[in-house]
């Protein structure tokens, strides 16, 4: 009785079948979460990147005097939209300093894919640009 049970188990123990399968149910799961990541990283800093190329295209233009702080937060909302979320856009001239500042918070978890920076990371992406306001 003992010695078929432990033949059995020796017979399992040599028997290479199954192995290719536990290896990729524990790799399978680890590689995809890295591509997932990397996906979610890349389209986040993508993101991050246009949101201060028109923050200072936006600061730029109404510095000039070519469009109000009304219309430069509408310009900016119409360049950032993002499919169906448009980020939060502040544009503000202050007359004491002569400064004009384009402020942008976007939500990371309505424009990342999958969402797994939102576990690890703050949940906002802001920018915010400032500009001497040009004399008229």
């Amino acid at each position: 009785m003992i010695w078929a049970l432990l033949n059995k188990i020796r017979a399992f123990r040599a028997d290479t079948g199954g192995s290719a399968t536990v290896e990729f149910t524990l790799w399978v799961p680890a590689f995809l979460s890295i591509i997932m990541l990397t996906a979610d990283a890349s389209v986040l800093f993508t993101q991050q990147s246009n949101f201060w190329n028109v923050s200072q295209e936006t600061a730029r233009i109404v510095s000039r005097h070519a469009l109000s702080a009304t219309e430069g937060a509408d310009y900016a909302r119409k360049q950032l939209r993002f499919g169906a979320y448009v980020p939060d856009v502040v544009v503000s001239i202050d007359d004491r300093t002569q400064l004009v500042t384009v402020t942008v918070t976007g939500q990371s978890s309505a424009m990342a894919p999958f969402g797994i920076l939102a576990l690890t990371l703050s949940n906002h992406i802001s920018v915010e640009v400032s500009q001497a306001l040009e004399p008229i």
